[in-house]
C-alpha cells in the first residue's frame, strides 16, 4: 500500500534533474546556476509541504468499515483507503460484480457477507430485530471499533437506524453517502443563486398545509428516504451519539456500474449515426443543467472527511454534523452531455431528436433539480472534482476495454446486451448486432493495450492533494464553463 500522493517528491526531483542538466549542457552561466538554485529551493519546499500533509494523514492507519464498499459507488473509496495504508472492512452481500470484491481482498480488505434488507411482515411491519444487519454475525457478535464508518448502502431510514443502533459506541465518525434527491422534498431556496446549496435541504414548516407536506414527500420517495436518514443522524448526534458527515452526490457515473446506465449511453452514442437512432432529448428539460458525480471523486472526498473528522488534519469541527455537495463543476444540459460522451470517440456531431417526456429514452438526469453548488466542499475539504471531459474519457476507455477483451467480464456484457434490447424495444436486436459486429471488427485490427484496469485505477485515484481555491473563482469558472460548453464541443 502506498500513500495517496506517493511519488510526488521523486517526480519533482526528476524534473529538477532534467531541468538542471539541460541548462548546464547549454551553458555554464551564472543565470543558469541561479535558476537551478531557485528550482532546488522550490522542489524542497514542495516536498516538505507534501511530507507534512502525508505525515498528518497517515500518522496512524485508520480502521474503516465501508457498508456497500464493493458496489459501484463505494468500491473506489475502499480501494483508495487500502492503497493509502488503512485497514478496511467491507460489508456487502458478497456479489463479485466486475471482480471488485476479489480485487479488494487482494489489497488486504476484510469482508463481511451480510444482507442489509430488512424484512416486512404484512401484519407487524418492519422486522429490524430479526433481519438485515441483525443477522450479520461479525457485526453483532464482534466488539471491533472503527475510526470511521462509511455508509453507501442504507436505502431507507430503517436500514440506517439499524446500523446506527448496532454501531453506537463503536464508530469515531459516520460518513453517510446521500443523494441530491433531498432537494426535491425540501422547501424552495430563499436565495437567488442558480445552484443548490447544502442549507437548501430543509423541510417546509407550518407555512404549508400537512397535505402539501405529504405531497412534497411523495414527489421523490427516494429523496425523502435520504433526507429522513440525514435527519436521523442529526437526531442521534444531538443526543450524544457519534459525529457524522453527509456527502450528497448527484447523477453518479464511472466505471464498473451495476445499473450499466452510462455504459448503455456510451454504446448508443457510438452506434446512433450508423443505425440512424438519434439520441433522445426530453422536451420538458432541454436546458436543464445536469449535475454529475464521478465515483473516484467520492473516494477523494471520503478520504478528506475522515482525515479531518479524525483530527489527523485540521479541523474536525469543519466536518462534524456537516453536509457537502459533490459534483463536477460542469453542469451540461442533455445535448451537451451527449457531446461530452461523444468526444472520446472522435465524433464531432451528435444527432438528436426532441421527444415527449412519456416517449423519450433519456438515461440522464435521474434527478432534474440542480445544479449542485460545491463551494463548501472545495473550501472546507480542499476537495477538487475531476474535469468532466477527463472523467468521460476515462470511463470511455474502460468500457471500450470491456468490449474488446472477450476473456473478461462476459456476464456483464451479456447483461448489458439484454438491457439494450429491453430499452430500445424493436430497435434493440439490430442495435446489439451492430455493436457486436463493430467490436469484432476492431478486435481484428487493434489490441486495446493503452491502459489496463489497474493502470487506470492508479491514475484516477493517485491525484495530488488539491490546493485551496477561492469560492468566487470557482463559481466564475463554473458559470463560464456552462457558457462555453456548446462552442468547445
Amino acid at each position: 500500500a502506498r500513500p495517496l500522493t506517493h511519488g510526488h517528491g521523486s517526480r519533482a526531483q526528476l524534473a529538477l534533474v532534467v531541468f538542471s542538466e539541460s541548462w548546464q549542457a547549454d551553458c555554464n552561466s551564472g543565470v543558469a546556476s541561479l535558476l537551478v538554485g531557485i528550482a532546488t529551493a522550490l522542489v524542497g519546499a514542495y516536498s516538505a509541504i507534501v511530507a507534512l500533509e502525508l505525515a498528518g494523514q497517515h500518522a496512524e492507519a485508520w480502521s474503516v468499515l465501508v457498508l456497500g464498499g464493493s458496489g459501484f459507488r463505494g468500491h473506489y473509496t475502499s480501494e483508495l483507503l487500502l492503497r493509502s495504508g488503512h485497514n478496511v472492512t467491507v460489508l456487502s452481500r458478497g456479489k463479485n460484480y466486475w471482480g471488485v470484491l476479489a480485487k479488494l481482498k487482494g489489497f488486504g480488505a476484510s469482508h463481511w457477507a451480510c444482507n442489509r434488507t430488512i424484512d416486512v411482515d404484512p401484519a407487524a411491519g418492519l422486522q429490524p430485530e430479526t433481519s438485515g444487519l441483525a443477522l450479520c454475525k461479525e457485526l453483532v457478535n464482534g466488539t471491533a471499533s472503527f475510526d470511521a464508518v462509511v455508509d453507501f448502502s442504507s436505502r431507507t431510514p430503517a436500514e440506517l437506524k439499524q446500523a446506527v443502533k448496532l454501531l453506537q459506541g463503536r464508530a469515531g465518525l459516520y460518513v453517510f453517502i446521500s443523494n441530491h434527491g433531498v432537494y426535491d422534498v425540501s422547501k424552495n431556496a430563499t436565495h437567488g443563486e442558480p445552484t443548490l446549496f447544502e442549507a437548501d435541504a430543509v423541510r417546509p414548516g407550518r407555512e404549508i398545509s400537512p397535505l402539501d407536506r405529504f405531497k412534497l414527500k411523495e414527489k421523490n420517495p427516494k429523496g425523502n428516504d435520504f433526507l429522513e436518514s440525514e435527519e436521523e443522524l442529526l437526531k442521534q448526534y444531538n443526543s450524544g451519539g457519534f459525529p457524522f458527515t453527509v456527502l450528497r452526490t448527484a447523477n453518479v457515473f464511472g466505471p464498473k456500474e451495476n445499473t450499466i446506465r452510462y455504459w448503455l449511453l456510451h454504446l448508443w452514442v457510438r452506434a446512433h449515426l450508423p443505425l440512424r437512432l438519434p439520441m433522445h432529448l426530453d422536451e420538458t428539460m432541454l436546458e436543464t443543467p445536469i449535475s454529475m458525480t464521478y465515483t473516484p471523486d467520492i473516494a477523494q472526498a471520503v478520504h478528506r472527511v475522515i482525515a479531518k473528522g479524525s483530527g489527523d488534519i485540521c479541523c474536525p469541527e469543519h466536518v462534524h454534523g456537516e453536509a457537502f455537495n459533490l459534483a463536477c463543476e460542469e453542469a451540461p444540459n442533455q445535448r451537451t452531455l451527449y457531446n461530452y460522451v461523444a468526444e472520446p470517440m472522435g465524433l464531432n456531431y451528435v444527432e438528436t431528436v426532441e421527444m415527449a417526456h412519456n416517449k423519450s429514452i433519456v438515461l440522464y438526469p435521474e434527478i432534474v433539480r440542480g445544479p449542485l453548488n460545491t463551494e463548501k466542499a472545495l473550501e472546507a475539504l480542499r476537495w477538487a472534482p475531476t474535469d468532466l471531459q477527463k472523467a468521460t474519457r476515462s470511463v470511455a476507455r474502460f468500457y471500450d476495454r470491456v468490449m474488446l477483451d472477450t476473456g473478461r467480464h462476459k456476464w456483464e456484457r451479456e447483461t448489458m446486451y439484454s438491457k439494450c434490447k429491453n430499452m430500445l424495444s424493436e430497435d434493440g436486436p439490430k442495435f446489439v448486432s451492430w455493436i457486436r459486429a463493430y467490436y469484432d471488427e476492431r478486435r481484428k485490427t487493434e489490441l486495446y493495450d493503452e491502459l489496463d484496469d489497474e493502470d487506470e485505477d492508479e491514475i484516477v485515484l493517485a491525484r495530488p492533494v488539491p490546493e485551496k481555491r477561492s469560492a468566487k473563482k470557482t463559481q466564475r469558472r463554473r458559470r463560464s464553463s456552462r457558457g462555453k460548453e456548446k462552442s468547445d464541443l
